[in-house]
């Protein structure tokens, strides 16, 4: 699993400590249509069957975490595909992202 992998799940988990659950809940709660924008955010279809007892935690937190990945991995293509000429900062540390960003700029 590479870095931006964990760091997908790692964000995941966070929002489900932060009240992601409790979201879902007043989501579902309100009756919306299905075909909402809201009702198709990552993790939302996962949380529910798991509050409907359809799924166990962990394996809807798992779910989740995967949809968010194959999201994360459609966006940076789509953004690597718009922009094939621009140079790449691939360092993962803070510090080390900023040393390559100055070393690119540099004239």
């Amino acid at each position: 699993m590479c870095s931006s992998d964990l760091r997908c799940d790692a964000r995941l988990a966070a929002m489900v400590e932060a009240g992601a659950v409790e979201e879902v809940s007043a989501l579902m709660g309100r009756g919306l249509d299905p075909a909402l924008p809201v009702m198709k955010a990552l993790g939302l279809r996962e949380i529910a069957a798991w509050q409907a007892g359809q799924m166990s935690r962990d394996a809807a937190l798992a779910a989740a975490q995967q949809e968010t990945r194959r999201y994360a991995k459609r966006q940076a293509t789509w953004f690597r595909n718009q922009t094939p000429d621009w140079p790449r900062v691939s360092a993962t540390a803070p510090e080390d992202q900023w040393r390559q960003f100055l070393a690119l700029s540099a004239p």
